[in-house]
């Protein structure tokens, strides 16, 4: 078959940067040789697509198995948002069910890029293309960083338990190895995805108890805006220094070059380099834990000078009591988190990242350097299964202890050869470069020259001797310019506002636990029987169901986004195991009614946990305040 003027048009509106290697493939295409399509004249639906080596038929009546096969879906998955096929077969079961609202989106995956050719010269999808109610793979092409574009999308956002990857027909059923391989992508994406937003509401609530007390240090000193506007464009090439095992064999290589780049280290690589003589320019911490502190539990003397100190704001007290103690110079920054990102510093930039490598690396990015390299991102075990570098401060058998505890499983080694041991821990953090550095590439050279590890895609893998060679020949200007903290009145506007954003948080907090209550009540008379209140009393059960989606979207405005970060862990978890109910299809009224008594029963511990979790975070905010208000009150600004 020949390209078509509908091939033309589909491929005009595959503009998005996911389509470009698929769209490169299909330019390619003149005709095509492994299948072909066969028409009937008086049934255009009734078209078949040939094998031609084996002969064998996609369909054996394609005009009664699309019938069949789209009342199937509509009835089955009515109100699914999001469907995954495998095989775009001749493309008119998604035209077919595209027409059908309720679908927002449609992901087809497809390993014969002939057959995807074949059904865009076919078919016209040029609409649901551009507005992205269908997604198209090529599963060749398919990896981690595509999975998570895809799975980060609103329509699947809580519906993961809802994913199944459907057949197109039974012709389909000879590319199980291709299935599974995309099934095992997708399942750790949602996990990697699900382990992103967090478990547990208590280590956020020690994050924001941190947050809200370092919020008189955060303001009183220099901002990541003044950094940036400072420093942005002042070095070509940035080196990230982590622990893990392959580090010792480069430090020799960083020491002769360290003065030709800038130079992140890790929290826990700073002991490390100090042992070796090796200044860095930026030292970054990011974990709230009193563990993480103890790598600055040390007193360097002058070697301190002119290094600077980047903590997330949420980091443990004792990171900044030792810093302070040794006279180090530090800025705190936001975490991208719900409550920090509410409370809108725009001068206080905020940094993100799951570990300390990965906020490193969008500090290097916003700082405009050109060039990123990765040294000691090992993310696997070394050969003598060590975790970590030797010389690692919390010592070796502290490391073996940390590493050991925790799932192992295998992923493919630096360079492609071969596999290496890994943590569950270090595949999530894998899992989030990827996709980064898909991102990323666009605009920055990223070089993975740990020479050691697992393979992180869409790096440049390449000896560290060869990128000091090629990219670092001259020394920097260093050390590089200092930066201040804002005027003491810029200071104390920042402050009173940051109060004020507080108070209006306990408000509000109190005001949603009382709705919250009044509504469990209300739930009761559906959910216990023997309620003794008074029946005359008793609330209609669609004025209950009512009540209670009107907490859920409220929840979901940005009036009420502060409690995100808090909320958001458990939450989401329990959103996504309502996910059947929420996706179940109603028939009749007695459909509707049983749904919405089943609603009810399912979200009496959601209210609970919604009322529970926000006094709790009123809680932390009032005693968490007390420095802010202290500081707010020497000045008599209140």
């Amino acid at each position: 078959m020949e390209k078509t003027d509908i091939f033309d048009k589909n491929l005009n509106s595959m503009r998005a940067r996911f389509y470009e290697p698929l769209v490169k493939k299909l330019k390619k295409m003149k005709n095509t040789k492994k299948f072909e399509p066969f028409f009937d004249l008086y049934e255009p639906l009734n078209l078949n697509i040939t094998e031609l080596k084996t002969k064998e038929k996609m369909y054996a009546k394609p005009f009664e198995e699309l019938k069949e096969r789209i009342e199937e879906i509509n009835k089955e998955k009515a109100k699914f948002p999001m469907l995954f096929f495998y095989g775009i077969g001749n493309g008119l079961l998604y035209k077919a069910l595209l027409q059908n609202k309720n679908y927002k989106r449609i992901v087809v995956f497809e390993k014969e890029i002939e057959l995807i050719f074949i059904a865009l010269c076919l078919v016209d999808f040029s609409e649901d293309l551009y507005k992205a109610r269908l997604c198209l793979v090529n599963s060749p092409q398919y990896d981690g960083a595509r999975a998570d574009f895809l799975f980060t999308s609103r329509e699947i956002n809580l519906l993961y338990r809802s994913y199944h990857l459907e057949l197109n027909c039974s012709f389909y059923e000879k590319y199980k190895k291709d299935i599974l391989h995309i099934n095992s992508i997708n399942k750790n994406t949602m996990i990697s995805n699900s382990l992103k937003r967090g478990n547990d509401a208590k280590d956020a609530l020690i994050g924001i108890n941190h947050f809200i007390k370092h919020l008189p240090k955060m303001l009183t000193h220099a901002s990541l805006e003044e950094l940036i506007k400072k420093r942005k464009g002042k070095a070509d090439t940035a080196i990230i220094v982590a622990t893990g095992p392959s580090l010792d064999k480069q430090l020799p290589l960083l020491k002769k070059y360290a003065k030709k780049a800038s130079i992140f280290c890790l929290d826990a690589s700073y002991p490390i380099l100090h042992e070796h003589g090796i200044k860095p320019d930026y030292v970054l911490t990011l974990e709230r834990v009193v563990a993480t502190s103890e790598f600055f539990d040390n007193d360097f003397g002058d070697f301190d000078k002119n290094v600077l100190f980047v903590a997330l704001a949420l980091t443990n007290p004792k990171t900044i009591e030792y810093l302070e103690r040794n006279k180090r110079e530090y800025i705190l920054t936001p975490k991208t988190l719900p409550l920090a990102m509410d409370m809108d510093f725009k001068e206080y930039q905020s940094l993100t990242g799951m570990s300390v490598s990965h906020m490193a690396f969008l500090l290097a990015t916003r700082l405009k350097h050109k060039n990123i390299i990765f040294i000691g991102q090992d993310l696997a075990f070394g050969k003598d299964d060590k975790g970590h570098s030797k010389n690692y401060s919390r010592g070796e058998e502290k490391s073996k202890q940390e590493t050991n505890r925790l799932a192992k499983h295998t992923v493919k080694a630096y360079g492609g050869v071969g596999t290496v041991k890994t943590t569950e821990v270090w595949f999530l953090f894998k899992n989030i470069f990827e996709p980064m550095f898909e991102r990323a590439k666009q605009n920055f050279n990223i070089y993975n020259a740990t020479e050691g590890g697992a393979r992180i895609e869409h790096t440049i893998e390449k000896p560290f001797k060869e990128c000091c060679e090629e990219l670092l020949g001259k020394d920097l200007k260093k050390p590089f310019v200092k930066i201040k903290p804002y005027k003491r009145e810029h200071q104390n506007k920042l402050l009173l506002y940051a109060y004020k954003k507080i108070k209006t948080y306990q408000r509000r907090g109190e005001n949603l636990a009382k709705e919250c209550r009044r509504v469990s009540k209300q739930m009761t008379y559906f959910i216990n029987p023997q309620s003794k209140q008074n029946a005359k009393n008793k609330p209609s059960l669609t004025s209950v169901y009512q009540n209670l989606d009107k907490i859920k979207n409220k929840l979901g405005t940005k009036k009420y986004a502060f409690l995100g970060e808090v909320l958001g862990p458990n939450l989401h978890h329990y959103e996504s195991s309502l996910a059947p109910l929420y996706l179940q299809n109603v028939l009749s009224e007695a459909d509707k009614q049983n749904k919405m008594v089943a609603w009810i029963y399912a979200h009496e511990a959601w209210v609970d946990e919604v009322h529970n979790l926000t006094l709790l975070q009123n809680g932390v905010f009032k005693a968490a305040i007390v420095p802010l208000r202290e500081l707010l009150e020497k000045r008599k600004l209140i």
